[in-house]
């Protein structure tokens, strides 16, 4: 009742000012439209004659099905297995379920439904056959092309993998004490059906070179994994657990893998467990139990834990020192599941309980306190033919929440449409949740649409549209927050080039101005072009225009942000990439988000906002077939001041 009268006093003081700020906008919208398109003719003209005197440059952006509308720059196990399928593709003729699984938007029964059309007598002569699978079509097959081969590549993978990766970024801050470089390690050793592995991280400034680590043991036999170590479980929808990672709405990626337990390698600090992990595989039954024992960072004041923290910690300054590793976790869990081809259902449990009891300070918004948690959950899988039926019901116990998924894929020939509603409580608690979701599997509803499309003339339509709320107070809004997200891509190839146009929008209830919490919308329009000049050279222009506005107070900003790159193989073993970036924004409101090419297996989305420029110059080198070597550099030179990051990477496999 209080949000509702507050927002008729609103509308009561801005129903007259409403009609001249809109007519104001509509204006104000159109002369800036003309004056963007004008700067993007004078800068791509410019682009072109620096064509002619440089040619070392590569693609500024990665795939568009990742990319992220936030700043990240963290390893990501998801981009480092799409770099390595795409050097080595899947041969689809010989593949085992496990090599098939990882293929992106392959779902677990797409996957045995290729084995079985092998073990059947049939061959796949072209990935065009690939469209005899039911679940496969066109759409889907355009996506996964790059990852897949009807003969796999001579590239030789040895035993023993190593990947260390060294950066730094200047000006250097003085008010820590640790070393401003920042560290990842990856070593994996593997014999037969045993693998031996792990992990090392440091975050820039802090003193520990092994801030954060973990370690695996995993054998894998017939029928029957065992894990000992760092160790994440992956079951149904994910909500009770599941792989860290990130959420590309705009890929239509919504279904689990279902992996149940697999090695932790992720530098995400607190969501591993850390223990020991079995399954065992009966035919139609498949079953498991994990134990886990392992401390976490938390909040604590005065004695008492105000807050435990999940997620990729800094220790850089005594005070975030002093929250590392203050509670320990003890958590025992099972699962068991059981089905056929066409239909599956399973159960995942688990109880954990903390050395401590958790007492946050007092808030208008729900925040999790005690000593237990507990979830039960029931996921099953229905799918005939070109229609797939997914849910997962949780409940949470000690503290009385739940959450719920259900979701569908249609897949006829040409078309491939997704629909997905979730419904979190306010007081579901569930910590290594990485189920579909706007902000956090708490306190949330919402539905999301996705479609892709292979329509005539050879043009390829995909979007999405998520509408969300969170009906209870949260941290960031006193009231209920209300939202949308929506994007639309065309993407038409003529001959050696792809001409690619997106629209996105995304509006929210959340732009606080005085005591207030205010509806904002961004949209955003990118133009790319992108061709292949030889087998050595690729060649990109890319434009992106954003809006943004709070209609109640008549404040929007604009932005834009235009880029050239290229890539180039100077020799057989060596590749080159580079690109350049000139952005002007009004404020960080009006900010341009860019996933970069970086190191492979980094995920690296970036912020621009203000007015400069941002080069980097990537280098790729191949020895002796195993041995690859990297170097990064990059320079963003801004109003405020440059900044300046070196990046080295070292890689055996």
């Amino acid at each position: 009742m209080i949000y509702m009268e507050i927002k008729n006093m609103e509308h009561q003081c801005t129903r007259v000012q409403d009609t001249r700020v809109e007519g104001k906008i509509k204006k104000t919208v159109f002369l800036n439209l003309l004056k963007s398109l004008l700067m993007i003719e004078i800068r791509l003209s410019c682009f072109l004659f620096v064509t002619i005197l440089i040619f070392s440059y590569v693609p500024l952006l990665g795939d568009e099905d990742f990319s992220l509308e936030e700043e990240v720059s963290l390893p990501s196990d998801v981009l480092e297995n799409l770099e390595k399928l795409k050097e080595n593709p899947i041969d689809i003729n010989t593949a085992i379920y496990e090599e098939i699984i990882q293929i992106p938007y392959i779902t677990p029964l797409v996957a045995l439904r290729i084995i079985d059309y092998r073990e059947k007598g049939n061959t796949f002569s072209d990935t065009l056959d690939l469209l005899k699978i039911a679940g496969i079509n066109d759409p889907l097959l355009h996506k996964i092309l790059p990852y897949i081969s009807i003969k796999r590549k001579l590239i030789t993978i040895g035993k023993f993998k190593w990947k260390t990766i060294a950066s730094k970024q200047y000006p250097v801050e003085d008010k820590y004490n640790g070393s401003p470089f920042k560290y990842s390690n990856k070593l994996k050793v593997a014999n037969g059906n045993t693998t031996l592995g792990g992990t090392a991280y440091k975050n820039a400034y802090e003193e520990n070179y092994f801030d954060f680590y973990t370690l695996y043991g995993y054998l894998q036999r017939e029928g029957f994994d065992l894990i000992i170590g760092n160790y994440a479980i992956d079951t149904g929808e994910r909500i009770i657990s599941g792989y860290p990672g990130f959420l590309f709405k705009s890929s239509g990626m919504i279904k689990g893998k279902e992996a149940f337990i697999k090695p932790y390698t992720s530098g995400f600090e607190d969501y591993s467990l850390r223990g020991c992990a079995v399954k065992k595989d009966w035919n139609m039954f498949d079953g498991g139990v994990f134990a886990s024992y392992k401390k976490l960072d938390a909040t604590v004041e005065k004695d008492t834990v105000k807050k435990v923290l999940y997620g990729n910690s800094y220790h850089r300054t005594e005070t975030e020192i002093s929250k590392k590793d203050r509670v320990i976790e003890r958590l025992l869990g099972g699962m068991l599941s059981i089905g056929s081809e066409q239909f599956s259902i399973g159960s995942t449990s688990l109880i954990a309980d903390y050395d401590r009891v958790i007492k946050p300070d007092s808030a208008n918004y729900y925040r999790y306190s005690g000593r237990k948690y507990a979830l039960a959950g029931i996921h099953s899988s229905f799918t005939r033919e070109y229609l797939s039926l997914w849910s997962e019901f949780t409940y949470s116990f000690y503290a009385k929440g739940k959450g719920f998924i259900i979701g569908t894929s249609v897949l006829p020939p040409k078309t491939t449409i997704s629909l997905l509603y979730r419904d979190y409580s306010e007081t579901f608690y569930s910590p290594r949740a990485f189920s579909f979701c706007e902000t956090e599997p708490r306190n949330e509803r919402g539905f999301y649409s996705y479609i892709a499309s292979t329509l005539p003339y050879g043009l390829r339509l995909s979007g999405f549209t998520d509408v969300f709320t969170r009906p209870n107070p949260t941290y960031f809004n006193p009231f209920q927050t209300n939202g949308y997200a929506t994007s639309a891509s065309l993407e038409k190839e003529i001959q050696n080039t792809v001409v690619y146009l997106r629209y996105k929008r995304k509006e929210k209830n959340t732009y606080r101005w005085q005591d207030m919490s205010l509806k904002y919308s961004r949209q955003g329009l990118r133009f790319s072009l992108k061709t292949k000049l030889d087998k050595d050279f690729d060649f990109r222009i890319l434009w992106e225009g954003e809006h943004f506005c709070v209609p109640d107070i008549a404040s929007q900003e604009w932005g834009n942000l235009t880029s050239l790159s290229f890539s180039l193989a100077i020799f057989s073993n060596t590749k080159l990439q580079s690109g350049i970036a000139f952005y002007e924004t009004a404020s960080y409101n009006s900010r341009i988000y860019l996933f970069l090419n970086d190191i492979p297996g980094s995920m690296y989305t970036k912020a621009f906002y203000g007015t400069g420029k941002d080069i980097y110059l990537l280098l790729k080198c191949r020895f002796f077939n195993n041995l690859h070597i990297y170097g990064r550099f990059e320079i963003n030179t801004k109003e405020e001041g440059n900044t300046e990051t070196i990046k080295f990477g070292l890689e055996w496999r």
